[in-house]
């Protein structure tokens, strides 16, 4: 280093993206890209959801039949809840919604009743599309005429509010009150994003796209309007890819993609599998929480790690992450920002820190949300930029902790309060709390997140009883899953008759913490390595899923008896799970049928089958 070169202490702790990318089509947003292409390949395929495929022409055909069923019934800046999984019509329904000028705002495939009245009760929604297969919430009505491809017209009486007129989707997030934020995104940010994910990523006509999140992430938003707005073909997984390596590798080969995004558990996990040879992945996103196991060499894509939260629009920074025989053992950076934006290290009061300082992030730009539908929570969290800042005049206060480097360059260390991520979900403990106090029996509730055995966070309820009340693990429980997502539900549940205080007389959460903690428990901040579990022989598959259900879901008094899926077990414990199978065992067996048999002993007894058949030949 010269004597003229600055030194990181010298330098403010400010990153800027610079320009925004160039479009991928003629036009100012997604929608206008999306028909620029119909009309340039109307027949070119733009969904393939298994074995439908729908050309640009047929996409387009089926939002035109959503917005009819929609006429009269949903006007332009009105917020609509959709309740679709990944599939061919959740994407003719985000473009039928871009037509009408609605706010399209995913709930999720089967949201809880008490999830969906407080999320329509605060952002002022009367219509919801859904698959049809549950029955509606109480007090919403499905008229028999209000079906079409696939999905089905749900109304109630309340009222209506109208959005922004430049609100162009909105996204929910956790709140520490017990009910989700919603945060509304305009155009100018989905199109900052789209242009840069098509410039940088080179996503084209030729390109095969994954619809590979779930659609409670904002990031499906992102895959969704990538591909239609560069002319891709977007491909939906199938639902087995979510919960087995072997099914993800064989979707991957099969379908030939080459863009897919990963949440951070699951790319983790796929990184310490044999890597597939022959695949057609030009570029692998991970993001969702810290990322500390790297691709292996044999990984052929790009692979970048990306952050950013859901009020700046899905990603802010990311950073190309090189195989682990570079050192595995180095920080993984969430890298610098992307176009349009520009990121702040800054102190409590907002104030510039220099590079190489800790502080929280704050992030301005082109991918800023209008805020929440809360004007009280938007001024809350959407400030006055710092003083003498050119490119922005207002930021988010994201909440998280990072220090900038140098060059410019992040390295995440955290949240600045108590939110967590569970299996890369946002949470927030109050949130959890607010929604398991909601039964009559429990008077107080402290949930605390602990390091898994089976890898990752998880979180632990302890519970103070309301007077007479008797302890109800799964009735709490079950009124829990009705208000939160699944990632939220508690893994361990206590029962106590008074809380832990510290010198301060605050619940002592940090005693608690360590209470909830198996014995074995990864230390704080280590990489969560995955391996087999301690387990009887795999001659006996019974005490084989009974050991590796264990640990895996942290549940030392597993009995054969308990459901996989009402003990805990997540899509990435379904994962674990059947990479510990299929390196076990010379069978496959799919997520679905995991999360389908009533008890492990049906499970046992399924991999039993499979192991006589594959003995048979």
């Amino acid at each position: 280093m010269t004597s003229h070169e600055p030194t990181a202490h010298q330098l403010p702790g400010i990153a800027w993206g610079g320009e925004p990318a160039p479009a991928p089509a003629p036009g100012a947003g997604p929608l206008e890209w999306f028909d620029s292409w119909l009309a340039k390949q109307p027949d070119a395929p733009a969904v393939v959801d298994g074995t439908t495929t729908w050309s640009y022409r047929e996409l387009d055909q089926a939002a035109a039949r959503i917005v009819r069923a929609l006429d009269g019934r949903v006007t332009r800046g009105r917020l609509v809840g959709v309740c679709l999984e990944r599939s061919a019509p959740l994407v003719a329904a985000a473009v039928a919604l871009a037509r009408i000028g609605a706010v399209y705002l995913s709930l999720g495939a089967r949201p809880g009743a008490e999830r969906v009245e407080s999320i329509t009760e605060d952002a002022g929604i009367n219509c919801l599309l859904t698959d049809g297969t549950t029955p509606p919430p109480p007090g919403w009505t499905v008229a028999p005429d209000d079906a079409v491809d696939g999905l089905t017209v749900t109304r109630h009486g309340g009222r209506a509010d109208g959005a922004p007129s430049d609100a162009f989707c909105a996204v929910t997030t956790s709140g520490s009150t017990g009910r989700p934020k919603i945060a509304l995104l305009p155009q100018d940010a989905i199109a900052n994003l789209v242009r840069w994910t098509c410039d940088r990523l080179e996503i084209g006509p030729e390109s095969r796209v994954g619809l590979f999140v779930g659609t409670t992430f904002d990031a499906h938003l992102k895959e969704l309007w990538e591909a239609l707005s560069s002319g891709a073909t977007l491909y939906v997984a199938p639902e087995d890819a979510r919960g087995s390596m072997a099914e993800l590798f064989q979707w991957w080969r099969e379908s030939g993609l080459t863009h897919c995004l990963l949440p951070t558990p699951l790319a983790e996990l796929a990184f310490t599998q044999p890597w597939p040879a022959g695949l057609a992945l030009r570029h692998i996103l991970v993001g969702g929480d810290r990322m500390r196991v790297r691709p292996p060499e044999q990984c052929a894509a790009v692979v970048h790690n990306v952050y950013g939260p859901a009020e700046a629009c899905v990603l802010t920074t990311t950073h190309r992450v090189r195989p682990r025989s570079d050192d595995p053992t180095a920080v993984v950076p969430i890298g610098q920002p992307l176009t349009g934006y520009t990121v702040f290290i800054t102190d409590e009061d907002g104030r510039v820190l220099p590079r190489g300082r800790a502080g929280e992030v704050r992030i301005g730009g082109a991918g800023l949300a209008l805020g929440y539908v809360d004007p009280q929570r938007t001024a809350e969290r959407f400030v006055p930029a710092p003083a003498g800042q050119p490119y922005v005049d207002r930021v988010y206060r994201t909440g998280d902790k990072a220090v900038m480097r140098a060059d410019g360059t992040l390295e995440f260390l955290g949240r600045t309060d108590d939110q967590v991520k569970i299996s890369g979900a946002r949470i927030e403990p109050a949130e959890v709390e607010a929604a398991l106090e909601t039964h009559d029996s429990v008077r107080h509730a402290v949930v605390v997140p602990y390091q898994g055995t089976g890898g990752g966070l998880r979180l632990a309820a302890f519970l103070l009883l309301a007077e007479g009340a008797r302890a109800d693990e799964d009735a709490v429980l079950a009124a829990a899953r009705a208000r939160v997502p699944k990632q939220a539900v508690p893994a361990v549940v206590r029962f106590v008759d008074a809380f832990p205080l510290n010198a301060n007389g605050k619940v002592d959460r940090a005693l608690l913490t360590r209470q909830a903690a198996p014995a074995a428990s990864t230390a704080p901040g280590a990489a969560p390595t995955p391996q087999t579990p301690q387990t009887p022989q795999a001659e006996d598959p019974e005490a084989f899923l009974l050991a590796a259900c264990r640990r895996l879901l942290d549940q030392p008094d597993l009995t054969i008896a308990d459901n996989f899926t009402e003990s805990g077990g997540t899509s990435l414990a379904v994962a674990r799970l059947l990479a510990l199978i299929e390196s076990t065992y010379p069978i496959r067996v799919k997520a679905a049928e995991v999360m389908r048999q009533p008890d492990l002993a049906a499970l046992a007894a399924l991999v039993a089958t499979r192991l006589t058949a594959s003995a048979r030949g």
